[in-house]
């Protein structure tokens, strides 16, 4: 009988070790990427007028935006979904409570095709095509694959900040995340 419980502790002690370098190597992976591409100024960069760490508390901002369409509960930050296609995750916890960390704009939550007319500051919208993109933002960027996309990156190393264009199966512009590097 003894042993069973020893053999169940090993197990479970195994799927944990598993789960946790799991999520250490998407870290590592994304962090990696970071480090190994040269720099490009994203300091211009917004959707909307909205920009990181825009306080989503902040009266301009709800003048702008009104009260979030849904919200979806995270571990780590809330993300509201807003009128006209922009996507937020604020930070839940701390003074900093409501600071944007992560800006999205794409087809839509769930698959619903959503009209947004949000694009960058370097105009790429939902639609535009890697060379596009690349044709805007240069030539230092990264490549990685998150849940079967296509991703195309761009890091500013001296603001902590990354933008990345998720790119479907024809080359297009399917969704866009401006990023603090600190969200994972």
């Amino acid at each position: 009988m003894r042993i069973k419980y020893i053999v169940l502790l090993a197990v479970i002690i195994l799927i944990a070790f598993i789960g946790f370098r799991t999520i250490s190597l998407y870290t590592e992976e994304r962090s990696y990427h970071f480090k190994q591409t040269d720099s490009t100024d994203l300091s211009n960069e917004s959707f909307g007028r909205v920009r990181l760490h825009d306080n989503i508390h902040n009266p301009s901002f709800v003048r702008h935006y009104g009260t979030p369409l849904s919200r979806e509960n995270n571990d780590l930050y809330d993300y509201y979904h807003w009128e006209g296609g922009l996507e937020t995750a604020s930070i839940i916890n701390s003074k900093d409570k409501g600071d944007i960390v992560r800006l999205i704009i794409g087809e839509g939550e769930e698959g619903v095709k959503t009209k947004t007319s949000l694009k960058t500051a370097k105009g790429i919208e939902i639609g535009s095509t890697k060379q596009d993109v690349i044709a805007s933002y240069g030539s230092s960027y990264y490549k990685r694959t998150e849940q079967g996309v296509d991703i195309v990156g761009y890091v500013d190393h001296k603001l902590g900040v990354t933008i990345e264009f998720w790119l479907v199966e024809d080359g297009k512009v399917a969704e866009i995340r401006l990023d603090d590097t600190s969200v994972n």
